[in-house]
Order: structure tokens, then sequence, then C-alpha cells
């Protein structure tokens, strides 16, 4: 008897294995399966992860061929733990996966939707969180919101995508309240453990966008401003891929230059360009952090403020500088209004202020110019005639009207 009892556990699975053979031969596929399904666990036994993974597999075909979804169900989680116990986790999340839509067939809601849940921790464990989300979104269709509202681990599942796939910000204490809900199974204690870490990690990690000078709420068009985009982590990580938000109304004058370097905390200077007037926002950026300990997704605050149309730079020059006239006779005089600045001067009141000796002999004295654009010139022309001897002066000021803007210049006229 104590011979028997001690007998290499791999050949008796072997036996085990043949005799399912044999049964699949005759046409019995359930007792097939329960075969297999002792092969696989004696397997386990002598150490042979690898073939009890492949005959729990086996055990849930052969369930499957008769008709047996519950069973190929509870195969398939066999070799999942299994898988779990040799840190395997992608593998294990796919079979999760698969015995999920077994129980869902066989109405066994509670089961499944444990069961995908699995698949999904599993495939955060490997940062695979497209088939991540992919596998949740699949969950939230398949069941009801009173359904999900029972299921501990799955929501547990939704949290953890939402952390570190989202950028989903949650307090210590309601995460460790969410963590405290759930009982890992002792297969799957490695698991829980490694991803209760990461997200601890992950919930600490901070990223933001920050004004890199004095906080404005309003600038101007056409004028470059400079920010600072930052993180910090408990651990050493590095940054692995970013995206940038901007409104339409900002382009990027100096992008920031992100490297490949480990760090608890670092920060990059970046400027940007409001190039049309308005509301601007920057942000939110996106940041993927990781080490050995953590890979998460991070999303930004945003900034806003309003911008302002451009400044103009009004310029007036008026030709000839001196100038001489008769008593009763008329001189003139060009006057070149300029404008230099990136943004349009509008609704500009031009006036002439002469001296007593002097009058206007055509036009008037003030006049009213709607707009002129950057860079835009215009010309005047200023018909004055001496009413008196004596050396007189004419002075143009222009005022922008939206910034209030003066320019002046004056020019000599000798009368006489």
């Amino acid at each position: 008897m104590f011979k028997f009892l001690s007998r290499d556990p791999v050949k008796r699975a072997k036996k085990h294995v043949e005799k399912a053979l044999g049964e699949l031969e005759d046409g019995y596929p359930d007792y097939a399966s329960i075969e297999f399904e002792k092969a696989a666990k004696l397997f386990l036994e002598g150490e042979g992860p690898d073939f009890a993974v492949k005959y729990f597999r086996e055990a849930a075909s052969c369930a499957l061929e008769n008709n047996d979804h519950t069973r190929a169900a509870l195969m398939k989680s066999e070799a999942a733990e299994t898988l779990l116990v040799e840190s395997t986790f992608d593998e294990a999340g796919e079979l999760y996966s698969e015995a999920s839509d077994h129980f869902f067939r066989t109405k066994k809601v509670r089961a499944s939707g444990r069961a995908i849940a699995l698949a999904i921790l599993c495939h955060l464990s490997v940062r695979r969180f497209n088939t991540s989300m992919n596998v949740l979104r699949k969950a939230e269709k398949r069941f009801s919101s009173s359904e999900m509202k029972k299921m501990t681990e799955l929501n547990l599942a939704s949290l953890f995508v939402g952390i570190l796939f989202e950028g989903l910000s949650i307090s210590s204490k309601d995460l460790e309240k969410a963590l405290g809900k759930v009982k890992p199974q002792p297969a799957e204690v490695h698991l829980f453990e490694f991803l209760f870490r990461s997200i601890r990690l992950a919930i600490q990690t901070e990223i933001r966008v920050e004004w890199a000078g004095q906080v404005l709420d309003e600038v101007n068009a056409k004028t470059p401003i400079e920010f600072e985009f930052r993180y910090k982590c408990p651990v050493p990580v590095k940054a692995c891929d970013f995206k940038y938000t901007l409104s339409n109304s900002l382009v990027f004058s100096k992008e920031p230059k992100i490297g490949p370097d480990m760090n608890r905390e670092e920060s990059w200077l970046f400027e940007v360009m409001p190039v049309l007037n308005g509301g601007g926002i920057v942000g939110p950026f996106r940041l993927t952090l990781e080490s050995d300990e953590i890979h998460v997704h991070k999303v930004s605050n945003t900034i806003d403020f309003l911008i302002t149309k451009a400044p103009s730079d009004l310029k007036v020059e008026m030709t000839p500088q001196h100038i001489s006239c008769g008593l009763g006779e008329d001189a003139f005089l060009d006057v070149t209004l300029s404008n230099t600045g990136d943004g349009p001067a509008e609704n500009i009141a031009i006036e002439i202020v002469l001296s007593e000796g002097i009058e206007i002999s055509l036009g008037s004295d003030e006049k009213i110019i709607q707009f002129l654009g950057p860079n835009e010139k215009m010309r005047l022309q200023i018909y004055v005639r001496g009413i008196s001897y004596g050396e007189e002066l004419v002075t143009v000021k222009a005022t922008d009207g939206r910034s209030g803007q003066e320019a002046i210049t004056t020019s000599q006229i000798n009368v006489g």
C-alpha cells in the first residue's frame, strides 16, 4: 500500500492520459474529460505546470464535445489558476475570458463576471491596456448595471482600468476601501498583490501643466507664452509615451523635450504661440510612465485663458521736416501712418494741431481711420496756409482706438 502511495505522480498522470484517449476513441468525451482532469492534477503534484495546463485544456475541449459549457469553464479556470501561480498572466487572461463566455452561456452570471474580471486584471498586469479596455467594454455590454453592482471583482477591475489607462484620480482612502472588499483565492494572491502595489503608486503619481512665470488670465495674440510640464512619482520612472492637446487658437513654438531618463521627478519647459483671439486652452497632456513596478497613463490638468488681439504699433512720419512758404501761400506735407505691430489698429483718430501763424487750407484738422492691419501703411497729405510771419509748427497725433497708443510727429514751417 505504501509503495502504491509513493508512486511517481507523473507516471500515474500518463496512465490517465492513456485512459482518456481510449475513452475518446470509444466515443465518451465526458469520461475522457474526467481522466484528463485527473492527469492535469497529477502533473501539478509532479511539478509539471505546463502539462497540467495542457490537460486542463484537453478536459475543457472534451467537455465542449459533450456540450458541457459549465465544466469547460471550470477546467479553463483551473488552467488559468495554474498559470497565475507561474506568473504567466497574459495566457491566464485569455483563459479566464474564455471561461467567462462559457459561464455566461449557461447563465452563471456571477461566475462569468468574476472570470472576466480576472481576465481584465491579468491583462492589466502585463500592460495590455487596450485588451483590458476591450474586455471591460464586453463585460459592460454583457451585464446589467444591477448585476455589475454585485460583482466586487469586476468593479475593482473597472476601477483599475480607469486609474492605469484613463488617468482616473481617486483618494488613497477610497482606494483602500475598494481593495478591502476583494478577497482573492490563494492562486490569485500574487496577481492581486502586484496590481495593488502598482495601483497605489499610480494614484500617488502626479503630472501637471503650470505657468512658467506669472499666472495670466489674458494674453496677447502673436506673443509667445511659456509653460512647464512636470511629473512626480514615488519611484523612479521614465516617460515612454506622450500626447499633447492645444486648442485651435494655439500652436507650439517650442515643444517639451521629453527624454528617456529614469527619475522620481522631472519637468520640461515649452512655449506656445497664440495665433487667434478668443479662448485658449493648454492641456490636457497625456503622459505614460513606466518602470518595473508601475506602468500608468496619466492625464494632466488644463489651463484656460483669454487671447486678445495682438497689439498694434503705430508710427507717424511727416515730410519734409522743415519747409518755407510766403504769407498767404499754401504748403503741403506728406504724412505716412504705419502699423509695425502684429495686431490691427482700429478707429485711429488723426488730429492736426497748428500754431497760430498757419491754418488748414484744404480739408479738416481731424480724421478717423477705421482699420490699419499689421505691416500696413497709409499716406495722407496736409495743406496749410501761412497767415502771419514767423516759425510755425504742424503737429500730427494718431491715437489707436483699441489700445489707446499715441504716435506724434512735428514739422516746422517758416512763413515769410
